[in-house]
Parts: structure tokens; sequence; C-alpha cells
């Protein structure tokens, strides 16, 4: 009888002792398979899934990156992107559709899908508007109280702008005039009233394809002129089928990075301030890595070949009085006047200033 209880005890004893290892054993092996992989910082307390269709191996990619970076140091780990570059989630649009749903928090933008959130950004994008990036400062200095409060007004908070740049005529035969365009197969895109406009004006019927169809349109000849930003031309090869470019801005294309206000609110406001300030920091960075990219960009175009075609002042103007009448078909429902007027204001303001220091 001694034998048995000391036995039971014994066996007790060590089902108590397994029991406690196991347990130790399972815990351990928990905490080994929930901890990030080697070299993988583990998932910021806020995570904003941040889409871009900067290219991941690009220059302008980089500056994300670092931006991220400096975030979670800022932040002491608590607020870091999760980013999606090129075309992972889609074109703008269905960033678009996907920032309304959710199912991203932040996105950057250009273009139409930046002004169907604003239509005081399609002002910005007005053919001809500009003369360089020094007007486009000032200008932007001036309204960037307006245009954060219209982008608020849709429940979204503005990072930092961005830019895609000035767009150019590229083509397969000159153009310098208004008459050079006439009768020419000139692409369109989609969602573009104020270039089309524009168009109908000079009496051209657009070619309308999507963009990534472009360089076989060139290719086969479906069209003739096209317009983009060098950098753009670039890096889709379209200057492979060019064999001109004039040398006249039609149209600035602003961007932004924007957030939703909903997501951001759910923040703490220390960190929210150290976010505002890290990616105003970056994406203005960005902005003069894609002034530079652009600048990079025409030197190489025009050292393989392709031929910079310079208007005259006349047909500068020419260009410009043919805008100007294109703006006035559209009317407001395009753009805010009241907006509309403090830019025709500053630009007043900043040419002559520029004249009298001349």
């Amino acid at each position: 009888m001694r034998i048995h209880n000391n036995a039971a005890r014994f066996e007790q004893g060590y089902d108590r002792k397994f029991g406690r290892a196991f347990l130790l054993c399972s815990l351990l092996l928990l905490t080994v398979l929930l901890r990030p992989p080697a070299g993988e910082a583990a998932a910021p307390q806020f995570e904003i899934k941040l889409a871009t269709l900067a290219p991941e191996n690009s220059s302008l990619m980089q500056v994300f990156h670092e931006m991220n970076a400096e975030l979670l140091k800022e932040t002491g780990g608590k607020v870091g992107f999760k980013i999606f570059s090129g075309f992972v989630l889609g074109d703008e649009e269905d960033v678009l559709r996907k920032l309304r749903v959710g199912m991203v928090h932040a996105a950057t933008f250009t273009g139409p899908a930046l002004t169907s959130l604003n239509t005081g950004m399609r002002i910005l994008q007005i053919p001809f508007l500009f003369n360089n990036y020094q007007e486009v400062d000032y200008v932007m200095g001036r309204l960037d109280g307006d245009l954060r409060r219209g982008f608020s007004e849709r429940g979204l908070e503005i990072l930092g702008w961005s830019e895609l740049g000035f767009l150019y005529y590229m083509s397969t035969v000159p153009v310098a005039t208004l008459r050079d365009v006439k009768g020419k197969k000139v692409w369109s895109r989609s969602n573009a009233p104020m270039l089309d406009v524009i168009m109908q004006k000079a009496g051209v019927s657009p070619v309308a394809i999507n963009a990534p169809d472009v360089l076989i349109a060139l290719q086969t000849n479906l069209v003739q002129v096209v317009y983009n930003s060098p950098y753009y031309a670039l890096v889709t090869q379209w200057n492979t089928q060019i064999k001109y470019i004039t040398d006249l801005p039609i149209a600035y294309i602003g961007g932004a990075l924007v957030m939703d206000k909903k997501v951001f609110a759910r923040m703490p406001t220390p960190l929210q301030e150290k976010m505002k300030a890290v990616c105003e920091k970056h994406m203005r960075r960005l902005t003069e890595r894609t002034r530079k990219d652009n600048a990079d960009a025409l030197d190489i175009i025009l050292k393989r070949g392709v031929k910079k075609i310079v208007p005259t002042a006349g047909d500068v103007e020419e260009f410009k009085d043919l805008g100007t009448r294109a703006m006035a078909d559209l009317g407001p429902k395009y753009f805010p006047q009241e907006v509309f007027n403090k830019v025709k204001t500053a630009l007043a303001e900043y040419r002559a200033v520029s004249q009298s220091k001349k």
C-alpha cells in the first residue's frame, strides 16, 4: 500500500511538472510564431495603408520609404505606412474608389482623380496658365488654405502637395503653331474636359485612347501628337517614337497626398502633428525630385535625337488666347469662381513684381 501511494504521488507530481513544462513550451512556441521575421519590425500601432503610383524602384519611391522611416522614428514606432506602389491597386480611379470604402487610408493623386475630390485643383490645370514653376509656387502659397478647406469638406486631410509637373506637346510632326495642330491626330485622355475644349477650339478631332496604349498608337501612326511630362514620356518609352517636343508648357498638373480624416482623427494630437510635419517635409522633397527628374528626362530625350520646337512669342500668345476663350466657354461649373479670381490676382501680383525687377 505504501509503495502504491508513493507511486501515485510520484505520478501526480510528474503530471504537474510535465503540465507546467508543456505549458511553458507552448507559450514559448507561440511567442516565436507571432514574432516578426528577422529584420522585419512589428506593425506600428497606427499602420496607414498608403497607395501611390510611383514605381517601386524609382527615385520617387525612395522618398516615400525615407518618409516612412522618419515617421516611425519621430513617433517612436507608433505611426507608419504600409505602402502599395505602382499599379498594385490599379490606376488612380481604382485607388480613389478604395479610399472611399476604407480599403486604403491615404493616397497620392494627380489629374482627374484629384479634381474630382476638389474642383479648386482644376484651376491649377488651366491650359497655358503658368509660365514656370516660380509662378506655381507663388500661387500655391496664396491658395494653400482654400485648397485644404476644400479637401477637408470632403472628409480628407492634406498631408502634403506634390505634382506631375508641366505637360508638353510631343509629336511625330513639328508643332510650333495652332495651325500645325489642325488636321493632326491628337491623343486625348479620358476625363480631361479643359484640354478637350482647347482641341475643339483649335479645330482638332481628338483620338481618345487609354494611356497604356499610347506607345502602340504612336508606333502605328494612330496618333501623331501626344502630351505629358518629360519624365513620364521617358519611363513609358514614348520618347522612342516621337521626333519633336514643343517648348511650351501646355498645362501644370499638381498633386497631393491625402488621408481619410476619420482615420487621421483616431491618432492622438501629438502624433497627428508629427505625421503632418514629416509628410509635408518629404512631399516637398518629392516635388523637388519630380522637377529634377523632369529636367533630366528632357535632357536625355533631346540627346537621343528628339528635336525641340520653339514657338515664336506671337505663336505663344495665340495658344494662350485660345486657352482663355476655351475656359470662358466652360463656365463656373468646372471650377469655383472665387478661387479662380484669387489665382488670377496672385499671378498678376507675381508678374508685376518680376517685371519690376527686370
